[in-house]
């Protein structure tokens, strides 16, 4: 296994995960957590999840006050959010 496959296997493993969980993920907080417990740098991380989302059927966002009331999130300004592309939606 390449490096690449690799970090690209941990992320679509750990992002499945936390969206079954929580239904969201938020960029900066899953490079932060991966990077921790993989060792493996935030801006790998980052740029190998830019790459895949469109694969793992996810929306990229700036997250709206409208969202954050939603999933009850306290955090500041516009962070990136990744969210399930709905299987009705076209």
């Amino acid at each position: 296994m390449v490096f690449k496959e690799y970090v690209e296997e941990i992320l679509k493993t750990e992002i499945l995960r936390i969206i079954g969980h929580q239904g969201y993920v938020l960029e900066t907080e899953i490079c932060t957590v991966l990077c921790e417990k993989y060792n493996i740098s935030f801006d790998t991380l980052r740029a190998t999840l830019r790459s895949i989302y469109p694969d793992m059927l996810l929306l990229k966002r700036r997250i709206t006050n409208e969202l954050k009331i939603f999933y009850g999130l306290k955090v500041k300004g516009c962070p990136v959010v990744y969210l399930p592309i709905a299987e009705n939606r076209k």
